[in-house]
C-alpha cells in the first residue's frame, strides 16, 4: 500500500477486530472488567467521586448511556451512587473497594498481557508507540469538537 492513509484504516481495523478477539480467547483476561467498566473505574480512581455528567464528559458518552454502566457497575458492587448534598438531583459515583480490587486486577492483567505481547521491541519502541496512540486519541477526540484535555495520558493497558 503507498497511501499512508488506506494503510492506517485497515490497520486500524485490523487492531480492533484483533483486540477483540484476544480478549475473548486471553485466559489472563477472563474475569477483568469490560472495556466501559474500566474506563469508568480508572476516572474515579483518578478524580474520585464523581456525578454521571463529568464521567459521560470524560468518557465522550451520552449521560444515559453511563447511566446504564453505572447502573451495573452498582449491581456489581463496584460503585455506589448517592444524592449529592448539595444538589439533589445529582447523583454522586464512588468506587468501592470491590471497585478498586476489580481495577487493580484488570490493570495487571491488560500489562501483562501488553507486556508479552511487545517483549521483543525495545523501549523506544514501546514509547514511540504510546507517544503515537496518545496523539491518535488526542486528534481523534478533538475531531468530534470535544476538549481532549481529559484523554488519558501513560499506560492505560
Amino acid at each position: 500500500m503507498d497511501d499512508p492513509i488506506e494503510s492506517v484504516e485497515l490497520q486500524i481495523a485490523l487492531l480492533l477486530r484483533l483486540a477483540d478477539r484476544n480478549r475473548r480467547r486471553t485466559p489472563r483476561l477472563d474475569g477483568t472488567l469490560e472495556r466501559s467498566a474500566y474506563l469508568a473505574l480508572r476516572q474515579l480512581a483518578a478524580h474520585g467521586p464523581c456525578g454521571i455528567n463529568e464521567i459521560a464528559d470524560h468518557l465522550r458518552l451520552d449521560a444515559s448511556t453511563v447511566t446504564r454502566q453505572v447502573l451495573a457497575m452498582e449491581a456489581a458492587g463496584h460503585v455506589t451512587r448517592e444524592r449529592d448534598d448539595r444538589d439533589g438531583r445529582r447523583a454522586v459515583v464512588t468506587m468501592t473497594e470491590a471497585g478498586a480490587a476489580a481495577l487493580a486486577h484488570t490493570r495487571q492483567a491488560r500489562a501483562e498481557v501488553y507486556d508479552d505481547l511487545l517483549a521483543e521491541w525495545s523501549p523506544d519502541d514501546r514509547r514511540l508507540l504510546a507517544d503515537l496512540l496518545i496523539r491518535l486519541n488526542e486528534d481523534m477526540d478533538a475531531k468530534v469538537g470535544r476538549p481532549s484535555t481529559s484523554v488519558a495520558h501513560g499506560p492505560t493497558h
